[in-house]
């Protein structure tokens, strides 16, 4: 196996495609394997696989399997230019410059991953389906410690499109995106959210304005492509629980703020949060031409802010987690945002002040 192609092509694909393997166990590998000219460089754990295809000057098929973190370094340090690779069945030659680098290759021990039977292939938005992500996957849960289903997110169809909906317990993410149709009428699938966080970063990264999102739903897995990166992701086969019984058609206690000056005066605010784990909340005192913004800690000290904002309804007080509340604050998109409240015991609403595509739900936090 023989080729030569441009450092920072081959650098790319790397890096995208090594993102897929998982970081526990044996040492994670890429896969690189030639058949003529196209080079396809792919990754993968027992959930995810994601596959990168590019063009480059080959000298003799074949297929080698190398540490991931190493041989993505390795690329990145090399001079700009051409780089030459080379490997047979025990190691692998770089050469860029005069620098030369020589690894072991890694055994094929990973069972392969088989794909099933998607759906139709479906072009949509990119930038729409890329702001959708950023609001909703920061919702869903790190870890499946209380539920696999919390780690994923949540595609149903609505009328005239796509809802996505993610949740960890403490807070509830919903965005609605009318024209994206990727499931049947009355489909329901959960997407792992580590799969979406990868195709967000892969979204970001692809500069060509002529490169579509394609995306196939089928019973056990989903693909996503744009130009010529594919992510596969096994679904996670469970009912997700009925997130609409804790949404509400309307508030008793409404604040409209500038999202700037809020996020602003919670970053603030919250340095003084983080002095005492055992003070963990951002207050805010709510009255008719009055917000006030504290924290307060008997070890540390206290931190208050006045921002100004227009409040409907009875004077108020409530308490939130402040990662929590830039998270929620983050996902607008309005220069103003609203949040809106019933008591200090039950969920607030953050959304944008002109349309209802985009809520999160928030769980206040005893004080």
């Amino acid at each position: 196996m023989k080729f030569h192609c441009e450092k920072n092509a081959l650098f790319e694909a790397l890096n995208i495609a090594g993102r897929a393997p998982s970081r526990s166990g044996m040492t994670p590998g890429v896969r690189l394997s030639l058949e003529e000219s196209h080079l396809q460089v792919s990754g993968k754990d027992s959930d995810l696989l994601i596959e990168v295809s590019l063009r480059v000057m080959g000298a003799g098929d074949g297929m080698a399997i190398l540490p991931a973190a190493l041989t993505t370094n390795i690329v990145k340090s090399l001079p700009e230019g051409s780089v030459e690779f080379s490997a047979d069945d025990n190691s692998a030659e770089f050469v860029g410059g005069r620098s030369k680098f020589i690894i072991q290759t890694l055994l094929d021990l990973e069972p392969p991953f088989v794909k099933s039977p998607v759906g139709d292939m479906v072009t949509v938005n990119q930038e729409s389906f890329k702001e959708g992500l950023h609001q909703i996957i920061r919702a869903a849960a790190k870890d499946d410690a209380r539920d696999v289903m919390y780690t994923g997110v949540l595609f149903s169809a609505i009328e005239g499109g796509l809802r996505m909906v993610a949740t960890d317990g403490m807070r509830l993410a919903i965005r609605d995106i009318i024209g994206m149709n990727v499931l049947g009428a009355e489909g329901e699938v959960i997407v792992p959210a580590r799969a979406l966080g990868e195709l967000e970063k892969i979204l970001s990264y692809q500069q060509s304005p002529s490169d579509q999102l394609s995306v196939e739903i089928g019973a056990k897995e989903a693909v996503f492509k744009i130009g010529d990166i594919s992510l596969t992701t096994r679904l996670i086969e469970e009912k997700y629980r009925d997130y609409r019984q804790i949404l509400q058609a309307s508030y008793p206690r409404r604040l409209i703020v500038e999202k700037k000056a809020l996020m602003e005066s919670v970053r603030r605010l919250r340095i003084m949060a983080k002095e005492n784990r055992e003070v963990t909340h951002l207050r805010m005192d709510l009255d008719d031409g009055s917000v006030k913004l504290s924290v307060r800690s008997p070890q540390v000290g206290q931190a208050t802010e006045d921002i100004d904002g227009t409040f409907i309804g009875e004077p108020f007080s409530i308490a939130f987690d402040p990662d929590l509340l830039l998270d929620g604050a983050e996902g607008v998109v309005s220069d103003m945002i609203a949040l809106e409240f019933t008591e200090m015991n039950k969920a607030a609403c953050i959304s944008n002040v002109d349309d209802n595509s985009y809520t999160y739900l928030l769980m206040p936090i005893r004080f």
